[in-house]
């Protein structure tokens, strides 16, 4: 799951010159040698190739190699403001000068608007040989900002000036039919009385189909054993309804919460497997489904973004009506030949022609399969589950030393194998003990040696486990003080068994975190800071629970009395002679993906919870289960508790995951603990309102202490990432230095050589 809205970090920038770079081949190579080759071995392909429309990670690693960003980023993921020229930064104690094709700078007016002054090299050329200039970045900004865009970008949700007027007004005929709902107009200018009821019709019928499947979905998981009626099971997915209620009152109740809103936020935020619109749409023929999606212009759209300001041939302005602290990294605009992706006849910037026809993306889409840029490398072909790229002799910052790559998919089992036999140069297989086995036996001992070149890098997210506050709570009031020390009951004993479990789980390769942030982001805070304290370690009074003269053993009992002391101040009554409470008779359960087989690092952690609550007669259930049940339970809100994983977007803003805009299944429905606090929403608002960096960090620290003490979260781990290289035909000293997150194994490619 993701954690905030995550786009992948393009890399346009080394810690090398381009005279430097341009050391590569050169002209001493022999007519008849074979070129330098260097093969990654990868996941399976989507074939999505392209800079606006790939989907997977390994899609994504593809076009990396092959199309820029105007801007580049440093090795913590912050924006490069000075590319052109090349800007020093400082990184573990050692200057790193970076380069990308643009700068950047930001302006904030006395009215409150933001100006995005960016400026392009001049010296660019794709790869076919023909220049490029800020028109081609224009026109990438106008193909992720059209109505009918379907990529993961999400340029469009900026506050740019004139944004939502450009959008507006271009819509499919589905949309227009919903808008006006069952009750408006049965015909208009866009569709007519018999299109209207034969929709409607669809739209009944594939609801009640829709409604029918979250019922027998609860039923085939037990969740209502003792009444099977419509009403009751309608109960345990969150909706009251009259005892005598039927299928089709079921499916209105989620229309009155949801409206006719059919995307994922909306009803589809309920389903049980099979999407709202897949159900309609088996209900008409092919014709009018085709026609349900044709695109209508109902002539109210602007003809341009009236934010977006081309100032020269290399330069333009994005003037957004407010500041966002995450508005920036987005400005790392896709540098792409409009002469490939679109038409170059309909590209004229004066006269609101942006490439393309508007609403229509059909020819950027057909290069899908083949990209094209100003990157490193060329885009070859791809043949049998390989993906052949060629040095870019034109690339900015010099033709890389190895002149071919192949990106070959395989399986994680047989990365590391692979590199020992030769199949392989370098993978990036998953980090567990076989594979840290696999390692040492090849280097006769070590992660590092004749053999194999391994390296460790933190992983961009974390571990944890998380509470939904709307189904975890005292009286049904999930913000009150007792229901805040019910949840801080059970993540005070869950917390104490991380260190063991995770320690066993990962050995070195993750560590236990004590904040619900990234380790690897700026905002996260360190052991120095003032008022750092480990998660859940003071008991319902304020004081610690632990003191450093503590055996395991007596963490653990310590913990469990700290438990007993929260549950009681949430109104549960403690029978001190038993040791027991004797009206804790809810039955809580944590809800684990680890398919079935125990292998999972939270596992260990509820394991051992579950068998301490015994002992003080709380009973709580570790289900174990598949990823897919998992993500249904937690996207449909249903989740009491559950263990996950995020990864964090490279600014550590809040707002997605954290306020109450997105809890109880509104807005994105990204805020599963339902956490609702007026107080976390203005701080969140606050911080990303803000350029300043001190401030925005000591705001979030107070934001992840509200969070703490609504006790909807607890940290796990932070793990590590695992970069394999054959130390045997790769030059080890051509890698980067300092790798993270943001500043992966190609951040510096061109410079990577072949031994």
């Amino acid at each position: 799951m993701l954690k905030g809205l995550t786009r992948r970090s393009f890399i346009a920038g080394a810690a090398a010159t381009a005279a430097m770079a341009s050391l590569g081949v050169g002209g001493a190579i022999a007519a008849e040698a074979k070129p330098s080759t260097l093969v990654y071995a990868t996941s399976t392909f989507g074939q999505k190739f392209s800079p606006f429309f790939y989907t997977t990670a390994y899609d994504g690693e593809v076009v990396d190699q092959v199309v820029n960003v105007l801007l580049a980023s440093d090795r913590g993921g912050a924006i490069v403001e000075h590319g052109i020229e090349g800007e020093v930064r400082t990184y573990n104690g050692t200057d790193y000068t970076y380069y990308g094709l643009g700068d950047v700078d930001v302006v904030q007016n006395d009215d409150g608007t933001v100006d995005y002054n960016l400026k392009m090299r001049e010296d660019v050329v794709f790869s076919d040989g023909k220049p490029a200039t800020i028109d081609d970045v224009i026109f990438g900004i106008y193909v992720c900002c059209d109505p009918m865009y379907d990529g993961s970008s999400t340029i469009y949700a900026l506050p740019i000036e004139g944004m939502n007027e450009y959008r507006a007004g271009i819509q499919p005929l589905i949309d227009l039919l919903l808008a006006g709902g069952p009750e408006g107009a049965s015909s208009s200018d866009y569709f007519n009385e018999d299109q209207f009821k034969n929709f409607w019709d669809a739209f009944k019928k594939g609801g009640a189909n829709f409604a029918q499947e979250i019922i027998d979905y609860c039923k085939a998981k037990g969740y209502n054993a003792a009444d099977d009626s419509i009403a009751k099971t309608a109960a345990t997915w969150g909706f009251s309804l009259k005892d005598d209620a039927t299928i089709d009152d079921f499916f209105s109740a989620i229309v009155d919460t949801y409206g006719y809103d059919l995307s994922d936020n909306g009803i589809n935020n309920e389903t049980a497997g099979t999407s709202i619109t897949d159900f309609i749409f088996s209900e008409l023929d092919e014709k009018f489904v085709n026609d349900l999606q044709a695109v209508i212009d109902t002539g109210i759209s602007a003809p341009n973004i009236s934010g977006i300001k081309r100032t020269g041939d290399y330069s333009m302005t994005v003037h957004m009506t407010k500041y966002d602290a995450t508005a920036i990294y987005s400005c790392a605009f896709v540098v792409a030949p409009k002469h490939y992706y679109g038409d170059e006849a309909l590209y004229d910037y004066d006269n609101n022609m942006f490439g393309f026809p508007k609403s229509d993306l059909s020819i950027v889409k057909a290069k899908n399969t083949e990209p094209m840029g100003s990157g490193p490398f060329t885009y070859e072909g791809y043949s049998n589950g390989v993906v052949t790229l060629k040095a870019n002799k034109n690339y900015f910052l010099g033709a890389p030393a190895t002149e071919v790559m192949l990106m070959q998919e395989s399986v994680d089992s047989d990365y590391v194998p692979g590199i020992v036999t030769g199949t392989f140069d370098l993978a990036m297989p998953s980090i567990n003990d076989d594979t840290l086995k696999a390692i040492e036996s090849a280097n006769k001992g070590g992660l590092v040696g004749d053999v194999i070149t391994t390296y460790l890098v933190d992983y961009r997210g974390y571990g944890y486990l998380g509470i939904n506050a709307d189904l975890v709570n005292v009286n049904n009031e999930p913000g009150s003080d007792a229901s805040k020390a019910l949840r801080k009951g059970f993540m005070t004993l869950f917390s104490v068994y991380r260190d063991t479990v995770i320690n066993s789980y990962y050995g070195d390769r993750a560590s236990v975190i004590q904040y619900p942030i990234s380790n690897t982001s700026w905002a996260a805070p360190q052991p120095a800071d003032e008022g750092y304290r480990v998660a859940y370690s003071q008991d319902v009074d304020g004081n610690d629970i632990y003191s450093s003269a503590m055996s395991e053993e007596e963490k653990y009992a310590a913990a469990l009395q700290a438990t007993i002391g929260f549950f009681k101040a949430a109104g549960y009554t403690f029978d001190e002679a038993s040791g027991k409470f004797t009206d804790f008779t809810t039955e809580y359960e944590v809800m684990i993906p680890g398919q079935g087989t125990q292998d999972h690092p939270a596992y260990g952690i509820i394991e051992a919870a579950v068998n301490a609550l015994e002992t003080i007669g709380v009973k709580l259930h570790l289900n174990d289960v598949g990823t897919s049940v998992w993500n249904n339970s937690l996207e449909s809100n249903t989740a009491q508790m559950w263990a996950a994983a995020w990864q964090a977007s490279v600014d550590p803003d809040m707002t997605q995951v954290y306020t109450g805009q997105n809890a109880h299944g509104n807005g994105t429905n990204s805020n599963h603990y339902s956490i609702d606090d007026p107080v976390l929403d203005e701080m969140i608002a606050d911080a990303r309102s803000s350029s300043d960096t001190a401030y925005r960090k000591s705001e979030y620290k107070q934001c992840f202490d509200i969070v703490m003490d609504w006790g909807v979260e607890l940290p796990t781990y932070q793990r590590k990432n695992c970069y394999t290289v054959s130390t045997e035909r790769v030059d080890i000293d051509t890698m980067p230095q300092d790798m993270t997150p943001f500043w992966v194994w190609y951040a510096e490619v061109e410079r990577l050589a072949m031994r």
